[in-house]
């Protein structure tokens, strides 16, 4: 647990295991978690970190790793003690009170859509001619493409960017295709080719915030029936 002192008399808990996605600002590190219960109204509960300039993603990072190591720790911006974190200058919460949907999203875009953070956790299902770009690298974000299609008659990507249309060489990772092992590296763009059948996927997740090219920033895994129907390139 989380425990976090915001006053001598106020604060929050907050449970590592619903922990769901981390956004860095200017000499801001925001750590959402879900709600307990399900609902009709998404919405999350958020830990606010403010850090000095400049040390934002060093700052995130230092804070995504308390989070998976789910000890107990205390942050305390009454005594200025931050279990270690350094460049912390402090800390406030928002509990939005209103439970977050359990349930995955299913989505279908249109070709040349731009991927939403909102979106994450999402099913999206592409099929022929479609492509679309994933959103600028934030941690934790995580989707999965699926070929909706019976057959694709133009091939479908997905396109990994710095900032939602600037193509970066971001993915990395494993695809296995025809019972075979397809590395993947250094590539920023995931193909569903005209050999791709229906039920074909990929799951993206992002573990880095850099995105300069050849960074391993989207990590991937998918699987496809028939062999070069998924590739990255």
């Amino acid at each position: 647990m989380i425990i976090v002192k915001t006053a001598s008399n106020a604060g929050a808990i907050f449970n590592p295991v619903a922990f769901e996605s981390m956004n860095v600002a200017a000499t801001t590190v925001t750590a959402n978690f879900a709600t307990v219960d399900s609902g009709d109204s998404p919405s999350r509960d958020a830990l606010i970190v403010s850090c000095t300039a400049g040390t934002e993603h060093a700052v995130a990072n230092d804070l995504l790793q308390l989070i998976r190591s789910e000890r107990t720790v205390t942050l305390d911006d009454v005594a200025n003690d931050f279990a270690g974190i350094s460049d912390v200058t402090g800390l406030a919460v928002t509990l939005n009170g209103t439970p977050v949907n359990r349930t995955f999203s299913v989505i279908t875009p249109a070709d040349n859509a731009a991927i939403s953070t909102a979106d994450s956790g999402a099913m999206v299902i592409l099929g022929t001619g479609i492509d679309v770009k994933l959103p600028a690298p934030q941690l934790g974000l995580e989707y999965t493409f699926v070929n909706g299609d019976a057959t694709i008659a133009t091939a479908a990507t997905v396109i990994a960017t710095s900032d939602g249309s600037t193509e970066k060489d971001l993915f990395f990772g494993h695809f296995e295709v025809a019972n075979a092992n397809v590395p993947v590296a250094n590539v920023g763009k995931v193909t569903f080719s005209t050999d791709s059948v229906e039920g074909d996927f990929f799951t993206c997740r992002c573990v880095s915030t850099t995105s300069t090219d050849n960074n391993p920033t989207w990590h991937v895994f998918g699987l496809a029936d028939a062999s070069g129907a998924l590739a990255g390139s």
